[in-house]
């Protein structure tokens, strides 16, 4: 853990030094003095030199800003900025032009304006004598690009030769983002070899950004892993701010759309906000130990992605001043439970890297939002903190990712084996189950024959002998009962199984149904109702089976309550079968669990029963590509409703074919017949 601490010490540092360009040093504080005949090289950073109006004076000609006193101005270097505001903002610097040289070198000077997502920069060089403009230009992110000046990825004009004497640079800005400016004075040569060498290695940048966030977005597609895919996006967040903030989509794109700039700069401001705070919720874990802070935070971090649309409008400050503070607050609130997490978890050090990786950019984004929002100073740290925090960011994020790829992977291995060798089990155990079964069905088939036979020659017999033989034949035929019922399960839980449908009218066979099971139970009132000349497609075997459970059930829990069985077909291409009854109905914290296989509920008390027959129901109907619900009256009674797709044409044909005094035609082979 030290070497990985000195080595992000040492990248923090070596990329500091990076990012800051030292400024020439000045003959004098607060004046910008050139020579008309200049050096070769030059490089001037304005920025220490430049005030802005810190009082609410108005402003009506850039000669006003000349005339006010120094009181009413504050340096952009090392004060708070006016963070954001719609309205404009006014900066100025003196000028003094001397003559240092005897021979003229023939070399322009170019004014360059950062950062490029300013809307209108407004540029003139006021006499500091006469008070009169005597050059004026206009740059900015909302302004077309004129095709005489020369371009690049800031804002470049060409610097005015003024002859000797004293002037005063009045800058005003109008923009919907922070109030940032910085300004340098570059030779040509010294511009062009800068260009060349940032334009290298911001596409550099951005290249390995995009091809990381499609990397990461895959890999999260294909093991289905949402932080990792957030990363993805976080990643390209990344990208659209930085093409914004370096100027590369102005140097681009400008000339295909003039707010390109703004526009990637503020919805990657948004996206890179609400696509952290959704990877860090999923990589700490929110969404288990959590739930309800985990909704809360995914859904500040969806809002504030959306917020991202209004970049290239005036509403965007408003998304800035209501969101930045509160994202402090969110940053800190998932890095102070992260820290928790570490200090109870086992495995630290990937905890150690998470709050690192986090930390480190936490701080910077911080002092950069407080920079932007004008509550901390404007110097070379606060400007530059977080491009450098982002860098570690995304080092550190990139192995952290890497570790929990690596993690997912092996809990996958894992748990595909698991599963080959569970499923091996419930393959075993099926087998097993159905060899008993089988083995179960011939001695029990013996027992309730020779019970039967017995009772009929022992009409005679005392009514304790009769009612020992009785008790034979009932629990008899109630193991009877459970070995088909287990059978049917296996059969239903097999990987091979296959319905054998046939065309059905279903008012006679469900008439039949019912004329044999009040055969068997003759003192258990079951109704057909509602009938017509639905014609469906069904393994008749298995709907009887599926239809006897739920009449079982009744019977069972219901004793004395009659059964209604009625159905009708609809428009929607489904026939509607509903198994109603009178009894107490089923208590509403059992209805969400009763399909389960093996769930008896509250009220079952010592009446007989597994637990399967709602269960194999359920799984009879899907099978028939159908859907089961059960549902409890106000006053009591149970309704299950089965809906089964039907065959349309046929009992179109047979209703036409009633209503002509036809017969109706035939199924076709394929089908199967018809009984009557």
């Amino acid at each position: 853990m030290g070497y990985l601490l000195a080595g992000i010490t040492m990248l923090v540092i070596v990329s500091v030094l990076c990012l800051i360009r030292p400024a020439l040093s000045h003959p004098y504080p607060h004046d910008l003095v050139i020579g008309q005949y200049s050096v070769d090289r030059m490089d001037v950073d304005l920025a220490p030199l430049i005030e802005h109006l810190a009082t609410q004076r108005p402003v009506n000609a850039p000669s006003d800003l000349v005339r006010m006193p120094q009181d009413d101005f504050k340096p952009i270097i090392g004060a708070v900025g006016n963070g954001y505001t719609l309205d404009t903002v006014w900066y100025r610097m003196p000028i003094i032009v001397t003559e240092v040289s005897a021979e003229p070198i023939d070399q322009k000077l170019y004014l360059e304006i950062a950062p490029t997502f300013l809307n209108t920069v407004d540029l003139t060089i006021v006499d500091a004598s006469s008070l009169i403009p005597i050059w004026h230009n206009e740059v900015g992110d909302h302004i077309a690009r004129d095709q005489a000046h020369i371009h690049g990825r800031k804002h470049i004009r060409e610097w005015p030769r003024l002859a000797t004497g004293k002037y005063w640079l009045v800058i005003g800005i109008t923009t919907n983002s922070a109030q940032i400016l910085t300004a340098r004075i570059k030779s040509e040569s010294v511009l062009i070899d800068e260009n060349m060498q940032d334009t290298f290695l911001y596409g550099l940048y951005l290249g390995i950004s995009l091809i990381g966030f499609l990397v990461y977005f895959t890999l999260g597609l294909l093991i289905r892993d949402r932080a990792i895919l957030w990363y993805g996006f976080h990643i390209l967040a990344l990208f659209m701010l930085t093409a914004g903030i370096s100027g590369y989509a102005h140097l681009l794109l400008s000339d295909f759309w003039i707010l390109s700039s703004d526009a990637l700069t503020g919805a990657g401001t948004a996206l890179s906000i609400g696509t952290s705070v959704a990877m860090w919720s999923y990589i700490i874990e929110l969404d288990r130990h959590k739930p309800t802070l985990f909704r809360c935070l995914i859904a500040y971090a969806i809002i504030t992605c959306l917020c991202g649309i209004s970049a290239t409008s005036d509403i965007y400050i408003y998304f800035t001043l209501g969101f930045f503070l509160p994202q402090i607050g969110v940053t800190l609130l998932i890095l102070g439970y992260l820290l928790y997490l570490g200090g109870k978890n086992t495995d630290r050090r990937k905890y150690y890297l998470y709050v690192i990786a986090l930390g480190v950019p936490a701080v910077a984004s911080i002092i950069h939002l407080l920079m932007l929002l004008g509550l901390a100073p404007i110097n070379t740290f606060t400007r530059n903190c977080y491009q450098v925090a982002s860098l570690v960011h995304l080092f550190l994020l990139g192995i952290a990712m890497a570790y929990r790829t690596h993690e997912l992977t092996r809990r996958r291995v894992a748990a595909n084996r698991h599963s080959t060798w569970t499923n091996q089990l419930a393959d075993d155990q099926r087998e097993f189950i159905t060899m008993l079964s089988h083995e179960f069905r011939t001695p029990l088939a013996i027992i309730q024959r020779a019970a039967e036979m017995t009772s009929l020659h022992m009409q005679d017999a005392p009514d304790a002998v009769k009612n020992r033989i009785s008790t034979i034949r009932v629990h008899a035929s109630q193991l009877s009962e459970l070995v088909n019922v287990f059978l049917t399960k296996d059969t239903l839980d097999s990987t091979n199984f296959v319905i054998a449908p046939k065309s059905t009218i279903l008012a006679p066979f469900l008439s039949d149904f019912i004329k044999r099971r009040q055969r068997e139970f003759p003192n258990h009132d079951i109704g057909l109702t509602d009938t017509g000349r639905t014609i469906i497609n069904i393994d008749r075997t298995l709907i009887e089976r599926a239809l006897s459970n739920l009449i079982e059930n009744a019977r069972k829990y219901a004793p004395k309550a009659y059964v209604r069985i009625g159905f009708n077909h609809r428009s929607d291409g489904f026939v509607y079968i509903r198994v109603v009854d009178n009894g107490p109905g089923i208590p509403p914290d059992d209805l969400a669990m009763v399909s389960d296989a093996f769930y008896r509920g509250t009220t079952s008390g010592t009446t007989h029963g597994v637990g399967l027959g709602l269960h194999i129901t359920n799984r009879i109907v899907a099978a028939h590509q159908g859907r089961m619900s059960v549902s409890v009256g106000e006053k009591g009674g149970t309704t299950i409703l089965i809906r089964l797709p039907y065959d349309r044409t046929l009992t179109n044909n047979t209703i036409a074919a009633a209503h002509t005094d036809i017969n109706p035609p035939p199924a076709t082979a394929s089908k199967g017949s018809i009984p009557s």
